[in-house]
């Protein structure tokens, strides 16, 4: 398992897709650090009484859209890197070269989902970690719980990947990615969905947006990652700061941390049965 890890891992790295998400990567963070100067800078130079919590209100309101799109790059790297993990190894033949040896297709596909999952957790902290470092030498914005935060942030690919692995044993890596970012719109849109029925309480709304995070919980976790670092230290939070599509008016509960994590052990088990019984011409 670990050299098929190791193998996926030096793999990663060579493919053009990494670094591209890599220089994108800075690209936005360059971009988005320049918006975060002259909005501040212009924000401080309001000394009207109701300077102090406009400033608050819009440093939240860009935190939360630095994290709603580091999100969303973090995620399509995940899918799109992923898609093929074993559909792509059957269509270029080397699946044949790796099965011929003494190795189990458990741990063959377990290696892959290790090698992958690695890259992405890395690219995920680094990315976090980078924007709140612009964001406090920026603003001097300290966003709280950055750790339990980070972590989530890094659970979010692998929900993803996960997905991405199960269906690369049943689909074509074409096929595999577009239902795969298809299954993670309708969770994104899901969850727009439920903040705007918190906003107009609307049961409905908000219960499409329960049943979208069941089918896909990565957008949950974003939610749970806005409400973590725009709360503040007295266990409260501004709900003014949370709202909006970017925001988090109802944080996602525990159990739904809790079915995240059986979800992933689930999607990973399924697949590492339906390999182990998929019959590869």
């Amino acid at each position: 398992m670990l050299t098929i890890a190791i193998l996926t891992w030096r793999e990663g790295l060579r493919r053009k897709l990494l670094a591209a998400a890599v220089l994108l990567t800075i690209l936005f963070l360059g971009l988005y650090g320049l918006g975060l100067y002259y909005a501040s800078k212009e924000i401080l130079a309001d000394t009207s009484p109701m300077s102090q919590l406009q400033r608050e209100i819009v440093i939240s309101q860009l935190v939360s859209v630095g994290i709603y799109f580091g999100s969303f790059i973090v995620s399509l790297l995940a899918i799109f890197s992923s898609a093929g993990t074993v559909s792509s190894e059957i269509e270029g033949g080397t699946v044949y070269a790796m099965l011929a040896r003494p190795i189990k297709r458990v741990d063959f596909i377990l290696g892959k989902l290790l090698g992958h999952g690695c890259l992405l957790v890395l690219f995920a902290a680094f990315f976090l970690s980078a924007l709140s470092a612009i964001v406090y030498c920026i603003t001097g914005f300290m966003v709280n719980g950055i750790y339990p935060a980070l972590g989530l942030f890094c659970l979010q690919p692998l929900v993803l990947l996960s997905v991405a692995a199960l269906g690369s044993v049943i689909f074509p890596t074409l096929a595999n990615g577009i239902i795969v970012f298809m299954i993670y719109a309708i969770a994104v849109v899901g969850g727009i969905v439920e903040q705007f029925g918190w906003i107009i309480n609307s049961a409905a709304m908000i219960r499409i947006g329960i049943i979208s995070s069941l089918i896909m919980p990565a957008d949950a976790l974003y939610r749970k990652i806005v409400h973590i670092l725009l709360s503040f230290s007295g266990g409260s939070s501004l709900n003014f700061t949370q709202m909006g599509p970017f925001g988090s008016i109802s944080e996602p509960s525990t159990q739904m941390l809790v079915y995240t994590a059986f979800y992933i052990i689930a999607a990973v088990f399924l697949a590492a049965c339906l390999f182990r019984r998929k019959d590869i011409p």
